[in-house]
C-alpha cells in the first residue's frame, strides 16, 4: 500500500492556510499547517518525508535565519515549493531556485495553477 503524499503549509493567516490545504487535498495531499517556519520545523520532526511545501515568506515575526524553508532546501532539494509573498519585491534570498512564486492576494484558480507548476519536475519550465 502506498503512503499518501504530505504537504506542509506555513501561513500565519489561518483562513488562507485552510484554503491552501483545501486545494492541496484536491491534488491528493494530506496536509499539515503551521503559522511559523519555526513551528513547522518542530512539528514535522516525526515525519519521514514531506512531498510539497507551501510557505509564506517571510512569516511575520521571523527572520530568514533558521527558517524551515532553508532546512527543507538542504534536506530535500528537489521538493516542490510554492512561495507565497505579500510583497512582489520581497527578496527571494534563501528560496530554492525552482520554487514557484505566488503573490498575495490570489484566487483559487491562481493557487491551483501555481501548485501544478510547482509540481513539474525541475528543468521543465519552472523559473
Amino acid at each position: 500500500m502506498s503512503r499518501q503524499r504530505l504537504a506542509v503549509i506555513i501561513e500565519p493567516d489561518s483562513a488562507l492556510a485552510q484554503a491552501v490545504a483545501d486545494v492541496l487535498r484536491t491534488h491528493g495531499f494530506a496536509t499539515l499547517a503551521f503559522n511559523t517556519h519555526a513551528g513547522a520545523a518542530r512539528g514535522i520532526e516525526r515525519e519521514n518525508l514531506v512531498d510539497f511545501l507551501a510557505a509564506a515568506v517571510p512569516a511575520p515575526g521571523e527572520d530568514r535565519a533558521g527558517a524551515y524553508l532553508a532546512d527543507a532546501r538542504r534536506t530535500h532539494p528537489a521538493m516542490p515549493v510554492l512561495v507565497m509573498l505579500s510583497d512582489p519585491c520581497e527578496s527571494m534570498e534563501g528560496v530554492p531556485a525552482h520554487a514557484e512564486r505566488l503573490i498575495k492576494p490570489f484566487s483559487r484558480t491562481e493557487l491551483d495553477g501555481a501548485i501544478e507548476r510547482a509540481m513539474r519536475p525541475v528543468g521543465t519550465g519552472r523559473w
